[in-house]
């Protein structure tokens, strides 16, 4: 193979291995020819022309201005000028051909000065590319101001209570009073059957210590018998003033006919004795 033959096929190696990667063979002999041609073992010029391939599919971007455009042509004219003097001095002379023999080439540039003129282009193309796609996509300061939307806030009891209130067909409304003359509980309880969902407000309730003792619901409806009535959970009050409980029935509830709180243990009981009821609503 000729010297000029060995750096032809060194650049078609270089090429290969930017755009489709090199076999073992392959890799073995551009690494043969390396040492003979170590001006090119370390040019980049075909990875970077790739890389310019490449962001040709990036889609359609900003119209370039004619004057980028015209100082980026002169640039790579001035860059192929360089890249054919190197090619001048780094290729030995070679003896003219004896007059017998005739050589068949294809005419315009040979492979090396062809693909010097494309590198040199896509160099100066894959730049100016990149800088263009940066200043395009910066995002505006508008966009940079717009706030976040914030998290989905959950409902506050009184809100989910209007809520049942608006949306509840067979919804059950009544007073609470207190079971004796001198009491001034008041407020109210809402449930729904068919939600199977309540909620109880109450006003002049004592505060409690929920270590000796705890607030339990009592739903009494028609297909209960009244010495078990609903278990509808135990709650506690530490404030003073209108304070909104949910309902905790532990059996389903149908057509209640009163609710009553007990002062019970804390964590509640199953059955209550009913020694002390605070507060009555019958429906």
């Amino acid at each position: 193979m000729t010297n000029e033959n060995a750096r032809e096929r060194m650049l078609e190696l270089l090429a290969d291995r930017a755009i489709f990667g090199l076999d073992q063979t392959e890799k073995a002999e551009l690494k043969r020819l390396e040492s003979q041609f170590p001006e090119l073992a370390s040019d980049v010029s075909f990875e970077r022309a790739a890389a310019a391939y490449s962001l040709s599919s990036l889609g359609k971007v900003e119209a370039m201005p004619s004057s980028l455009r015209a100082k980026i042509e002169a640039d790579a004219a001035g860059i192929i000028s360089r890249e054919q003097a190197i090619t001048a001095v780094t290729e030995p002379e070679r003896d003219p051909a004896p007059v017998a023999v005739v050589e068949f080439q294809k005419p315009g540039f040979s492979f090396s000065q062809w693909l010097g003129w494309g590198v040199a282009f896509a160099a100066c193309a894959l730049l100016v590319i990149n800088v263009w796609l940066t200043r395009s996509q910066t995002p505006s300061p508008v966009a940079e101001a717009t706030p976040t939307p914030e998290a989905t806030r959950e409902p506050s009891l009184i809100e989910k209570k209007r809520a049942l209130i608006a949306s509840a067909v067979d919804l059950v409304r009544t007073n609470w009073s207190a079971p004796t003359e001198d009491g001034e509980v008041g407020g109210e309880v809402v449930w729904s059957d068919s939600q199977q969902q309540g909620y109880m407000t109450f006003r002049g309730l004592d505060v409690n210590d929920a270590s000796k003792e705890q607030y339990q619901l009592w739903i009494f409806d028609e297909k209960q018998d009244e010495a078990t009535p609903v278990d509808g959970g135990v709650f506690d009050i530490d404030e003073q003033g209108e304070v909104t409980v949910p309902i905790d029935a532990k059996l389903t509830v149908d057509n209640p006919k009163m609710f009553a709180v007990t002062v019970e243990k804390p964590g509640g009981v199953v059955v209550s004795k009913r020694e002390k009821i605070v507060a009555i609503a019958k429906v």
